[in-house]
């Protein structure tokens, strides 16, 4: 039974707001659920992307040590099993 026929059996002025908002939701698929939620708390997202970028100690490589680095963890990298 869907949240707006339960709720129209016990309130009957029909279904509220709350309740139609929860059976569109159910109806959607989970990655439009989850895009759902990520636009919602977008603000609360950013700020905490916020944080995690200040607390991460800035590096002094050049982009050619990089990829130096890189190079040198893919050699020594294990290879996928097929």
């Amino acid at each position: 039974m869907s949240t707006t026929n339960s709720y129209q059996k016990t309130h009957k002025e029909g279904p509220s707001i709350f309740a139609l908002l929860v059976d569109d939701i159910k109806k959607m698929s989970e990655p439009e659920q989850k895009l759902l939620w990520i636009q919602i708390n977008k603000e609360k997202l950013s700020s905490f992307a916020k944080k995690l970028d200040e607390s991460v100690l800035p590096h002094n490589f050049s982009s050619s040590e990089i990829d130096d680095l890189i190079n040198e963890a893919q050699k020594h990298g294990r290879k996928k099993k097929s």
